[in-house]
């Protein structure tokens, strides 16, 4: 068999302990980690395998799960056994009281005292070769009825041999030298004694050869490979084991990053926004001229510029607060009853100057009886803002961006907002909803964006329980589709009306 060995690619250096006394072997069957190179090589005589801690790691692990086994197979074995003696008067009558004493006086007393010397604290697989004489035990006492026995009953009482060999080797599933060892004692114990203590005719002592070698050789082979399968299935769990450690390991640290990044975007998002409203309120102030006019009038276009510029900046920071909130989980949804439409007709103002300026058209219509429903009346208008911003975005001069809120067949509520912009190439239709993802190399023809308007949506319609789907056509435009399930809708809610008396 080659030799073998299970290189983990990226694994953590093991362990060292220092300071302290050593874990025991028997401590560290269970719990020591897979070290960076383990040879589960196995030397195809012995089925061991060639390194010595992965050999009692399997021993100690192999015993254990089969130690009931064994012992339920060997009390069997001897409720089995005794049962046989009912045939004793009819095949060997001339010494049915012999074979009795040696079947229930002798053999099942020793193979129950096996199993319950098994029970003794400290019995490990080390004493297998005890528990193997469970398998000799009452073989030898048939070879023993077969000595005594009298013509026809010594011809027939090998396949009690064959039987009892048969049935150790099929249902042993420790080390399976053991069951060959006893196998081949049992054999050469009959041997012996139908040649020279109870010689039997040389063509009945063929007959029952052919068949007890053959029989007891073909169960001692499915020991053996039931062995090698129980090994390798050892092999197999140790590596799965090892990857599910190692997996988890890198989804430790890959939260401790993400957790540190997200810090790090709140702390400096925090930092950020507080300058930021300064220079956006202060440039307000310049641009309005509120306390006087300013020298000279290039002025109060820069300081336009600069509130526009932060503003947008201010804009990318909330994006990316959002973002960071979403992905660990701190995105919470301060829900209550809204008009869609409503909410809908507000954000659309915003954009009629903006869609104007690019000289795009911009429209917008309700296509059924919309409902009201159970959202964050910010983060719903965020979902409308980045969808309706990225088809303004992509969209060229006398292009057109329609906006349209209406029912799917389903009865859950849509948002479609459709572009004859640049489209997508299909291959990048998943990839836009990965944070800072461009899959544009051309620039928009008002700003570069960062990436983060499609993610942002994608997670806070996960937070509604619906989602947002994409599908676009190089050259032809975009359509993005948000979706609202039905589960949110609510009756809509009555007018307050205020009544003064005159």
């Amino acid at each position: 068999m080659a030799e073998a060995k299970y290189l983990a690619e990226g694994s953590e250096e093991p362990e060292r302990h220092g300071g302290g006394a050593r874990p025991s072997r028997h401590d560290a069957v269970d719990h020591a980690p897979l070290e960076q190179s383990t040879n589960f090589a196995l030397n195809p005589l012995s089925l061991r395998f060639r390194q010595a801690d992965v050999e009692h790691r399997y021993n100690v692990q192999n015993f254990e799960r089969h130690i009931g086994l064994t012992r339920l197979s060997i009390a069997l074995g001897a409720v089995i056994f005794a049962l046989y003696a009912v045939f004793d008067p009819y095949i060997i009558p001339e010494v049915a009281t012999e074979a009795w004493a040696i079947r229930i006086g002798v053999a099942c007393p020793l193979l129950l005292a096996i199993v319950a010397i098994s029970y003794l604290p400290g019995f490990s697989y080390r004493h297998q070769a005890l528990l193997s004489l469970a398998m000799g035990i009452p073989a030898l006492a048939v070879v023993a009825m077969i000595a005594i026995a009298d013509t026809p009953g010594n011809y027939l009482y090998y396949a009690g041999v064959l039987i009892i060999l048969s049935y150790v080797n099929c249902l042993w599933r420790l080390r399976y030298y053991y069951s060959i060892l006893m196998s081949t004692m049992a054999c050469a114990a009959y041997e012996y004694v139908v040649l020279f203590v109870n010689p039997i005719p040389t063509n009945v002592f063929i007959n029952n050869n052919v068949f007890l070698i053959f029989g007891v050789g073909v169960s001692m082979f499915v020991n053996y490979v039931q062995e090698y399968h129980l090994r390798r299935n050892f092999i197999d769990n140790e590596k799965l084991r090892f990857e599910q450690r190692r997996s988890e390991r890198l989804l430790s640290r890959s939260e401790a990053a993400n957790r540190a990044k997200n810090d790090f975007l709140a702390i400096m998002s925090h930092e950020l926004r507080t300058p930021l409203n300064a220079i956006i309120g202060f440039s307000e102030i310049i641009s309005n001229q509120m306390f006087g006019p300013v020298g000279q009038p290039k002025y109060v276009d820069y300081a336009s510029d600069i509130r526009s510029s932060g503003a947008h900046l201010l804009s990318i920071i909330n994006d990316i607060l959002d973002i960071s909130k979403a992905e660990a989980g701190k995105l919470q949804l301060e829900e209550e009853p809204i008009d869609p439409v409503e909410a809908l007709n507000s954000t659309m103002r915003m954009f009629r100057q903006r869609a104007s300026e690019l000289g795009v058209e911009l429209s917008f219509r309700v296509r059924d009886d919309i409902p009201w429903i159970i959202a964050d009346p910010r983060l719903f208008n965020q979902v409308a803002i980045n969808l309706t911003s990225n088809a303004l975005k992509f969209t060229p001069e006398e292009g057109q961006v329609s906006v349209e809120l209406g029912l799917s067949p389903t009865g859950d509520m849509v948002l479609a907002v459709r572009d004859t912009g640049i489209g997508i190439k299909a291959s990048d239709t998943a990839r836009i909803f990965e944070p800072f993802v461009q899959v544009e190399d051309a620039m928009s023809r008002t700003q570069q964006g960062t990436g983060l308007g499609l993610p942002l949506v994608r997670k806070i319609m996960n937070l509604h329980g619906g989602s947002v789907d994409i599908e676009s056509v190089v050259g032809e435009g975009t359509v993005a589709r948000a979706t609202f399930p039905k589960s949110r809708f609510i009756a809509p809610q009555p007018v307050d009306l205020q009544w003064q008396a005159s």
